[in-house]
């Protein structure tokens, strides 16, 4: 296996196993006691109580598969346009993702210089996912010989950015915000633990 293979292989490890340990925060987030309700709460609001830990662990190990597959990409992929988006994307989405716990959200709506900052770094964060998942739909748009599951791989991304993409809309209309919050992270999470599992097989090939 070569030195770019290897990172490849590492990274796309990394963000596969990065990945699975926020979703399961997520649900258990949504068992404990906290009074917040799926559907018209947020679930950076998690972060405020005495789970936020636990919010704040989710965040980072969401922002870690982010930079890891971000890593993946440019290590495992040809350098053309769209894979460049795609990884220029998901590093943006990590570092906003970073931002979060250190600026806590306002409960309901922002009213302070860190709540701003918060509902910024998440929207960013957000909208430079799903830019990620499109970018990397026209990518793999047409089948790769040694990998004809990249087909496969294209109509996911492309349903998974449009899902988030819907979600993000409504969910910036007030329309059960929470609860298109929720799908829309849901999205992304599948989308993300997919791509992984996708490309740490293409590294190990050396396809």
């Amino acid at each position: 296996m070569t030195i770019p293979a290897r990172t490849a292989f590492r990274s796309a490890i990394l963000a596969e196993a990065a990945i699975w340990p926020a979703a399961l925060i997520v649900v258990l987030l949504h068992l404990l006691p906290t009074r917040l309700s799926p559907a018209t709460d947020m679930v950076s609001e998690y972060a405020l109580g005495r789970f936020g830990l636990l919010a704040d662990t989710c965040f980072l190990a969401i922002a870690v598969s982010a930079l890891a597959l971000a890593v993946c990409l440019r290590r495992a992929l040809q350098p053309k346009r769209a894979v460049k988006t795609a990884t220029i994307a998901l590093t943006v989405m990590a570092m906003a993702t970073f931002a979060l716990p250190l600026f806590p959200t306002d409960p309901d709506r922002p009213s302070t210089v860190h709540g701003w900052i918060h509902l910024a770094a998440a929207l960013l964060g957000m909208t430079s996912l799903i830019v990620a998942a499109a970018a990397v739909a026209v990518h793999y748009r047409t089948p790769v010989a040694n990998h004809p599951a990249s087909t496969n791989i294209a109509g996911l991304s492309l349903i998974c950015s449009a899902v988030m993409a819907v979600n993000l809309a409504l969910m910036l209309a007030r329309w059960l915000p929470g609860l298109t919050e929720r799908l829309l992270i849901l999205a992304g999470m599948v989308w993300i633990a997919v791509i992984s599992r996708f490309l740490r097989t293409k590294a190990l090939g050396g396809g």
